[in-house]
Order: C-alpha cells, then structure tokens, then sequence
C-alpha cells in the first residue's frame, strides 16, 4: 500500500509515473502496475497539453499584429460610436488575413501537438522517451505526414460545401469561407488522421498503408460516430474534435445579432468559436483523463491495502497458534 501512494504521490507532483527499468525494487513495481493500468498517462501530458493550449491563441491573436508594408488598415465601416480595443483594430480590421494568419499558427501548433500525440498512441511515451524513439527513425512518418495534409485538404473542401449548404455566401465570401474552413479541419482533422491515419474510402492521392481497410474505417467509426474512447489518446482526439465543431456552430450566432461592431464580421466569430470550443474540448479530455487515471489507481490501492490487512491477520493467526506449543 506504500509503494501505490508514493507513486500516486510522485504522479501529482510530476515525479512519475516512469517507463520500466531492468531491475525491478518494491517501488518501481508499483509504478509499474499504475503504468499497466488502461487509463495510464504519461507524466508529460498534462504541461505539453497546456503549453499547446497557451500557444494557439497567443498565436491566433499576435500573428494578426504584424505589419505588412504597403498594406495599411482599412477605415472601419462599423461601431464608430464606440471604438474598440486596440488589439482587437488589426483583427477585425481584414478578417480574410486575420483567418489566414490564424491558419499559419494552427498549421504549427497542431502538427507538433499531433506528433506527440501519435507517439503516445503508438509507443506510450512522451518527452525525453519520445525523443529518444523520434531519433530513431519512423519509417512511416513521412507518408503519414502527407495523408494527413491531403485527407485535412478534402476535409476543407468537404467543409466548404457544407459552409455554403449552411447558409453562408456563394460567390462574394469564398476567402472568407475557404480560410476558416481549412482552420476547422486543422482543428478536427488532421491530428486523427496523423495519429491514427487517415479511413480508407478510396480518396486520390493518398498514400494506403498496409491492414484490413475495414478495421481502419470501425476505428474511426468508434470514435467519432459512436464516441465509444477505450484510451486515453482517443479521449484526447475526440473531444477536441467535437469541441471545434460545436464551436464553430455557436459561433455563428453573433453575426445575426443588431450589435454593429467590427468584430462581428464574417468569418471571425465562427473562427473564435472554433478555437475556443477545440481548446475547452482538449482540457475536457485533460481532466477526464486525469480523473479516471486517479480512480483507477486509488481502487488499486485500496485493493492492495485488503491484501496487507488480508495477510497481516493471517500471520497473526498463525502465530497464536504457534504460541502454545512453545510454551509447552
């Protein structure tokens, strides 16, 4: 029952749980038995999910700041009786670029976030350990890395057609619906596809790995129709998922509403939702994780400490029983 609290203790302190070693004390098998458990997560996940998490909207609101020569800021058309905040001028200034810049951000943050995510689906590491594999060499990482650009490429076009179908304009706002469709892809898409590859449907230009196309097409069929998760790493690419989506549709409504202010143009509030419901969805699996992680470790505890108390009234037992026959 020690070992399990020390570990639990060293897991809340960032201290473990640690990757096996060789030779194996009392204290490392208990690490070792939080490691096997189905809700296992590695130490580093909580701060690399955070850093990511603060990453996205510095970018999203600092890469709109940045001036382009020859390209001043247009007049504001709207809200001139009361201005807005300075920050917010370049951003709701040229919503087209802002969307564009925020695209650039994600196509950094969300490739590198969905790297370690894919080592810790396919190897259960993260941090030094996933260095250390990553120098390596992955043989498929290049062909993976493609199918993920090209399947969050049609998922982009996909989203387009749906955008139109929805309700936004045809003709006169394509930019503005082609860059935050291809933000909501980067969003739901391409970390899903990187991970766990992209459903075999028999899209063009797609790189097909080896394995039975069904199993492919059940697994993401399990996930995202179903939201049947089994690990963590799926908890941790589901809910982002739906998160951007939902955020996406509420972040619509404040562009009908009679408020008048510039940040109210099209597409900068769907693109704000978006952003904020795949940062609320990845916490959400950030807690989830952390909470069924930590349950299943105390009912281990807890089943340990039965079997201490189990054996210590045994060897009571079986002194008591000793002790006649020596005083005899």
């Amino acid at each position: 029952m020690a070992t399990i609290r020390r570990a639990l203790k060293d897991v809340a302190s960032g201290k473990g749980p640690r990757r096996p070693q060789p030779s194996v004390s009392s204290e490392n098998s208990a690490e070792l038995e939080l490691l096997s458990l189905p809700n296992a997560i590695p130490r580093q996940y909580p701060p690399l999910i955070l850093i990511h998490l603060i990453l996205l909207p510095a970018a999203l609101i600092l890469f709109p700041q940045t001036p382009i020569p020859d390209l001043p800021l247009p007049p504001p058309a709207r809200g001139l009786d009361k201005p807005q905040h300075p920050l917010l001028v370049p951003i709701t200034a040229r919503p087209v670029l802002t969307l564009a810049w925020a695209c650039f951000g994600a196509s950094i943050l969300i490739p590198w976030w969905a790297g370690s995510l894919r080592r810790w689906a396919h190897d259960g590491t993260l941090g030094s350990r996933s260095v250390e594999r990553r120098l390596e060499g992955d043989p498929y990482k290049r062909r993976d890395i493609w199918n993920a650009w090209v399947f969050t490429t049609y998922a982009a076009l996909a989203l387009h057609v749906v955008t139109i179908l929805f309700g936004a304009p045809f003709i006169e706002y394509v930019p503005h619906t082609s860059t935050l469709t291809l933000l909501v892809a980067l969003y739901t898409v391409f970390t899903p596809a990187y991970v766990l590859g992209p459903p075999r449907i028999g899209l063009p230009l797609l790189v097909a790995p080896g394995g039975d196309p069904l199993v492919q097409n059940d697994l993401w069929v399990r996930i995202f129709a179903e939201r049947n998760t089994r690990t963590p790493p799926e908890r941790a690419l589901l809910y982002p998922t739906y998160g951007a989506f939902l955020g996406t549709w509420f972040g619509v409504i404040p562009i009908g509403l009679d408020w008048d202010r510039p940040w109210q143009a099209y597409p900068l509030t769907p693109a704000a939702g978006a952003s904020l419901g795949y940062m609320l969805g990845a916490l959400l699996a950030l807690v989830i994780n952390m909470v069924l992680f930590f349950a299943e470790a105390d009912k281990v505890g807890s089943s340990e400490a039965a079997n201490d108390t189990k054996g210590n009234k045994r060897k009571e037992t079986g002194q008591k029983k000793k002790l006649p026959g020596k005083d005899e």
